[in-house]
C-alpha cells in the first residue's frame, strides 16, 4: 500500500494496524521462520474467505477478478538483497554489519560483492558465488567455513593446532577423525601427517559428512591411512569401480598403493 497524497496516509495506517491484528494476533508461537511463513498462509486464507460489509462476495473471488487486469509478473525473480562492494580482509573474510565472514583463501582478492538476504549472506566475485553462509545477527561474530582454509593449513602445519576456523569443527568431529590424525602424525611428523589429514578434511568439498566418517573408519581397519586410502574407502562405499596399483617413484611410493578411482557413469 502506498500513500499517493497527505489525505491517503491515515488510511494507509489504518490498513497497516488491520492487517497486523489479523495476521498476528495472537502472535505466533513458532520454531522457524518456514513454520511462521505457514501460520500466515492459513492466516491469509482465513482472510480471503471473508466478506467485507456491504459486499457481496469474498476477499478471495474479488482478488480473482480483479487479477486479470492487473499486468504480468516479471520473468526473473526479484533479489531481495541487500547488494555492496566490500574488501577482503588478509585473513580471507568480508565484514558486513561488524560480522566476518569467510571465503576461500587466493591471492590478489582485494574486491568482492556481498549479497545479503533475510537468511543467507553470499559472497560474489563477477557471477561466481565464492561462499554462501548462513546470516548473523548478532555483532562481531565470526562465521567462517573451515573449508575454506584447507589449502592454507597445508601450507603452513604449523597453524592446524590454534587455526580459529577449524576449533569449533573439532568439537563436531567424531572419535575416528582424532585417531586418523594420531596415526598420520606418528607415521609423518613434522608436519607431513597434518598435511595429508588435511587433504582427507578437504573430502567434506565433494561428499557428505557420514560418508567421509564412515570410510575414515574403514581406512582405519584397512591400514590404508592416507588421503588415497580414505578415497579409496569412499569410492566402496558408494559402490565404485576401483584399482590398486604399486607405485614405484615419487611422492606416490612413500603412500604405498594408490588408487585409481573410476566413478560409474
Amino acid at each position: 500500500m502506498y500513500a499517493y497524497a497527505p489525505e491517503e496516509k491515515g488510511g494507509v495506517e489504518n490498513g497497516v494496524g488491520y492487517m497486523r491484528k489479523r495476521m498476528f494476533v495472537p502472535v505466533p508461537r513458532v520454531k522457524s521462520y518456514e513454520e511462521l511463513n505457514e501460520v500466515l498462509r492459513k492466516r491469509c486464507d482465513r482472510e480471503n474467505g471473508r466478506k467485507v460489509r456491504g459486499e457481496k462476495k469474498t476477499i478471495g473471488e474479488m482478488w480473482e477478478e480483479e487479477r486479470g487486469h492487473l499486468r504480468g509478473v516479471p520473468e526473473g525473480d526479484y533479489e531481495c538483497a541487500e547488494i555492496r562492494e566490500a574488501r577482503v580482509t588478509p585473513y580471507s573474510q568480508v565484514i558486513f554489519e561488524t560480522n566476518r565472514y569467510s571465503l576461500p583463501v587466493k591471492r590478489g582478492r582485494e574486491q568482492v560483492t556481498v549479497k545479503a538476504s533475510a537468511f543467507h549472506v553470499e559472497i560474489v566475485e563477477g557471477v561466481k558465488v565464492l561462499a554462501r553462509h548462513e546470516r548473523s545477527y548478532e555483532r562481531e561474530e565470526d562465521v567462517l567455513d573451515p573449508l575454506h582454509y584447507v589449502g592454507l593449513i597445508k601450507q603452513k602445519p604449523g597453524s592446524f593446532e590454534h587455526a580459529l576456523p577449524l576449533k569449533k569443527w573439532k568439537k563436531q568431529w567424531p572419535e575416528c577423525y582424532f585417531e586418523l590424525l594420531k596415526r598420520l602424525r606418528e607415521k609423518w611428523p613434522e608436519g607431513r601427517g597434518v598435511k595429508e589429514f588435511m587433504g582427507i578434511v578437504a573430502l567434506h568439498q565433494r561428499y557428505t559428512a557420514q560418508v567421509i566418517e564412515l570410510a575414515i573408519k574403514q581406512a582405519l581397519a584397512y591400514g590404508c591411512v592416507h588421503v588415497d586410502g580414505v578415497e579409496y574407502c569412499v569410492s566402496e562405499l558408494l559402490g565404485g569401480r576401483k584399482e590398486w596399483r604399486q607405485e614405484e617413484k615419487g611422492e606416490a611410493r612413500s603412500l604405498g598403493l594408490i588408487w585409481r578411482g573410476m566413478r560409474r557413469s
